[in-house]
């Protein structure tokens, strides 16, 4: 891990240690309570950005420092309350951590730097191997580089997918097929995935004025993805009573 630019790790994390404060409420883990073979994510949610292109985490001991400076233009993120940025902590070995973090004022611009945190980050040894866990997030755009032409959305919040696969139908017109949740489970071979139902959707024309009466869903099958690592899996579905299964790997731009 980086060596902070701006402060010292030292002075930081004793001013952590010390003066933790209400921005406390800000900060949460994803996933909230992770194991030794989780990707670990500090939460921050706030109004505003940052520029992720500039975080950088280091860590002694137990105590985890992230500091990220932010944007010197205010994109269209965090217009909201409760817009979130996620900083990746990686995988860490079982035990009890603290982790902060400092958001600096742009290079070159003068300002004062906010210190978020810390919050308590308590990670727990490997679960049983027939734990129905999820280690990792599956957030993205995934799709078969041998099949162009459609793609399967999956966004995770936690331990929950909402998965979305643009396809085409028997006529060859584009198709939206929603899996809006679910659960985790391991199948007889002990392959962990998530199942859900899956949903035709259809709506109004874009080109025409918005009619919510031509918005609906209605269920046509189920769907699982199963994860062989963190950038490959397995997409099974049944669809209008048609079976099928597509190797599928993160689209990578």
């Amino acid at each position: 891990m980086e060596r902070p630019r701006r402060r010292g790790f030292r002075a930081l994390a004793a001013a952590a240690l010390l003066g933790a404060g209400a921005a406390h409420a800000q900060l949460s883990l994803d996933p909230p309570n992770p194991t030794s073979i989780d990707t670990v994510r500090l939460r921050y949610a706030h109004v505003g950005c940052t520029n992720a292109q500039t975080a950088q985490v280091q860590q002694e001991s137990t105590v985890i420092m992230v500091q990220v400076e932010r944007a010197t233009v205010m994109q269209d993120c965090g217009t909201t309350a409760g817009f979130c940025e996620d900083f990746t902590l990686g995988r860490l070995p079982a035990g009890e951590y603290e982790a902060s973090l400092v958001v600096n004022p742009p290079a070159g611009s003068l300002g004062a730097s906010q210190l978020v945190g810390p919050i308590h980050v308590s990670v727990a040894g490997l679960l049983p191997a027939g734990s129905s866990h999820p280690h990792d997030d599956y957030s993205d755009m995934w799709w078969n580089p041998r099949e162009p032409g459609w793609a399967l959305s999956v966004r995770q919040l936690s331990e929950k997918l909402f998965m979305v696969w643009a396809t085409y139908d028997d006529a060859g017109k584009p198709a939206w097929l929603v899996v809006p949740g679910g659960s985790w489970g391991r199948d007889a071979g002990n392959i962990l995935r998530f199942s859900g139902k899956v949903y035709r959707t259809r709506g109004s024309p874009w080109q025409l004025p918005f009619d919510a009466s031509m918005s609906g869903v209605a269920p046509v099958g189920t769907a699982e993805f199963a994860p062989l690592d963190a950038s490959h899996g397995i997409f099974s579905y049944s669809v209008d009573g048609i079976p099928g299964s597509k190797m599928v790997e993160r689209f990578r731009f």
